[in-house]
């Protein structure tokens, strides 16, 4: 974070990371994945989905021909419900700061 403040200090600079893994954040917004990459039409967020620490496996057990982040991060990305997704804590502080960097481009 420093060097990228020191390369560009004239440019907001915020690093967001999900929690455990990228695809945490599908499992948070699952109900907006159903048959999206064939997930099932009853696919459902999982209560304890932020404490899974195999979230490409869990997705792939429930996928017919498994989980391949190369063939399906970005249909589900591009399905995922940002609202549903808010409920992982990772996922809603990015939201929250691009939506005030929309605000106010000018963001320290």
């Amino acid at each position: 974070m420093q060097r990228a403040v020191s390369e560009r200090g004239d440019v907001p600079i915020f690093v967001a990371l999900a929690h455990r893994e990228f695809e945490t954040w599908f499992l948070a917004a699952a109900r907006s994945l159903q048959n999206v990459a064939g997930l099932p039409a009853n696919f459902d967020t999982p209560p304890y989905f932020q404490t899974i620490r195999n979230a490409k496996g869990w997705l792939g057990e429930r996928m017919p021909s498994g989980y391949d982040p190369l063939r399906h991060q970005l249909p589900l990305a591009r399905r995922i419900d940002l609202q549903q997704a808010r409920s992982a804590a990772s996922f809603d502080r990015l939201y929250r700061y691009v939506a005030r960097l929309l605000m106010s481009p000018t963001i320290p």
